[in-house]
């Protein structure tokens, strides 16, 4: 998508050199920090007219959103809050329960060949065929301390929106209550894989948003156009219906085992920026900043259950982009968690993967070298010449399931603790991509009328803290975080674009060292790239500076690619703003 929007955007960088002898005053105090005064001066300019034009597109759609007083005034439907009281030790009555549940979201259709779907955040791209499965795990958990259940579940997605979120646990809970079953469920977290090659699970193909803004315009002046999505309805059936079939399951199939926890070889080793150098593997690098920060191991759970016929369950997190699949290609394929799952199932386990903080953090699948696993992979590509272009994706996915089993020597037994506590936020929408698809309802994202934000509008997300065991923490973010804002290291006024320090304390000092911390991101919603403030540009500074006469105006080059999909500016402080409050109140 990003090849597309920036063609059309590039168009300004002309009209951006009439501002360049644009003023900017820089205090006194801040002659020490970074000074991008002629950039920002350019970029402020050239986005006030986008801005204009956004807001102009925005003002043709239906505008019937309820205020954001309104909204708090009011229940929040299928909202969970978590546990009342949280425990520092076991109960008396202490022991873990797990069940896991499964099921996929691939359309018949697809299957057959008859329908194409677009892919995930690709814009223009459709696949034709299945090469793999696309679908939804979840893990039902509880300390049997008597606080209830809480459910964790994973789409293999893009992204999922929180209403989309709500009407999954809206479903679930209906699905039970069918069956006879008055659950104890007190939160439901459901993360997104973040893989592309699937069908799209937002709304961000071509058409579709192209057909979705004419009906919804048009539904603003006739009572004949019903406005919608942009997501296709006939798969949007299949997510819900799907993912609510994962968590029913996963809570009927509890039973009573003993949890574990441990952690892999390192696979953040980036020579090439000078991160994590006495890591064993060279898997992740952070392509935004140079700097150490981002989880380099993958963090392993695994659930032994009393009865032996059972199956044990491992649900692993870390956060890495899954995009070691050529987006051209044709058939699905949920990329290397697809595959960690398959060679973990081949060990007898269950597996469920929880997508991290990987905001800026890619992985280099070129980098495996155990021969075992080339050599098999040669093999199946001897068997079928389609394994070449899912080549990369196997690769990762059979490695870290390599690791993941390798390191199980090393797992220490977790106390029957569970603790959560969520915690609903408002996050302001300023002009934008994310902002113009929350307005128009193409998204289904929670909108607001906000008079705080700069827009008029936020949306509502939610953020959580969960406690496994009593030296495990784990929190949750809404987008694609940075991951620097939780571990530490936020880039600082030296090199930020606004040449100013990041406010906050990163959300692991605040829970303490005495805990393990842990992330899941893109969880109960998909508000985008979550960037610290000082360091936010708007998306088009992206277009203006990275090119060979953008460097020469105004310096070396810092990514900014992160800002075309975000919320705006505040989305940072806002979300960790909220995450520390809830974690000062309840660790």
């Amino acid at each position: 998508m990003k090849k597309n929007i920036q063609k059309i955007i590039s168009l300004l960088l002309a009209i951006t050199m009439l501002f360049t002898c644009t003023s900017v005053f820089v205090s006194a105090e801040d002659a020490a920090a970074a000074d991008n005064s002629k950039l920002i001066a350019v970029t402020n300019a050239v986005n006030g007219l986008l801005n204009a034009v956004f807001k102009g597109f925005g003002s043709l759609f239906p505008n019937d959103f309820i205020s954001v007083e309104e909204y708090y005034a009011g229940d929040s439907e299928n909202f969970y809050e978590g546990n009342d009281t949280f425990l520092d030790k076991p109960s008396d009555d202490a022991k873990w329960y797990l069940g896991f549940g499964k099921a996929s979201v691939v359309p018949e259709n697809l299957k057959n060949g008859e329908k194409a779907y677009y892919t995930g955040g690709y814009f223009t791209q459709k696949v034709d065929g299945v090469y793999d499965d696309q679908g939804v795990n979840a893990v039902a958990l509880n300390d049997n301390s008597g606080r209830g259940t809480v459910v964790m579940a994973s789409v293999d997605g893009v992204g999922v929106t929180n209403a989309d979120v709500r009407t999954i646990r809206a479903e679930a809970m209906r699905k039970l209550e069918e069956q006879g079953i008055d659950s104890d469920v007190v939160a439901i977290n459901i993360n997104s894989t973040h893989a592309h090659t699937i069908i799209d699970t937002q709304g961000f193909g071509l058409e579709n948003l192209l057909l979705g803004i004419v009906k919804n315009i048009a539904s603003r002046f006739t009572p004949f156009v019903k406005a919608g999505r942009s997501i296709d309805n006939e798969f949007y059936e299949y997510l819900i219906d799907g993912a609510s079939d994962a968590i029913v399951e996963a809570y009927m199939n509890m039973e009573p085992g003993t949890l574990y926890y441990y952690e892999t070889a390192g696979i953040g080793r980036s020579e090439r920026n000078g991160t994590y150098p006495d890591d064993e593997y060279d898997y992740l690098y952070n392509k935004r900043y140079n700097t150490e920060g981002y989880q380099n191991f993958i963090a392993c759970f695994r659930f032994v259950p009393d009865n032996a016929e059972s199956q044990p369950t491992v649900f692993a997190n870390v956060g890495g982009h899954p995009t070691t699949i050529n987006r051209a290609t044709k058939l699905l394929s949920a990329d290397y968690p697809h595959y960690i799952e398959t060679k973990m199932n081949d060990a007898g386990m269950n597996f469920m993967f929880i997508q991290g903080a990987q905001s800026p953090v890619s992985v280099s699948a070129g980098n495996v070298k155990t021969e075992e696993i080339l050599a098999e992979i040669e093999a199946e590509k001897a068997e079928d010449e389609r394994v070449a272009d899912y080549e990369q994706a196997k690769k990762l996915g059979y490695e870290f399931a390599r690791l993941i089993i390798d390191a199980q020597d090393n797992a220490t037994e977790v106390a029957p603790v569970l603790n959560v506590k969520m915690k609903e936020i408002t996050v302001p929408l300023e002009y934008g991509l994310l902002e113009l698809g929350a307005v128009s309802g193409l998204l289904g994202m929670t909108t607001v009328k906000d008079t705080s934000a700069p827009s008029g509008y936020s949306v509502i997300s939610e953020v959580g803290y969960l406690e496994i065991g009593t030296d495990i923490a784990l929190v949750t973010v809404p987008g694609e975080l940075v991951p620097q804002l939780v571990f530490g290291n936020v880039v600082d006024k030296t090199e930020s674009y606004l040449g100013t320090d990041w406010e906050y304390e990163c959300t692991a000092d605040v829970i303490g060292e005495n805990k393990t911390v842990l992330v899941m991101g893109l969880c109960n919603d998909a508000i985008g790239y979550i960037v610290p403030d000082n360091d936010y540009a708007p998306f088009i500074a992206d277009t203006i500076w990275n090119n060979d006469l953008g460097i020469k105006l105004f310096g070396e080059y810092h990514s900014h690619y992160e800002e075309m999909l975000s919320t705006g500016s505040k989305a940072g402080s806002t979300v960790i703003g909220a995450l520390n409050e809830l974690v000062e109140e309840y660790k």
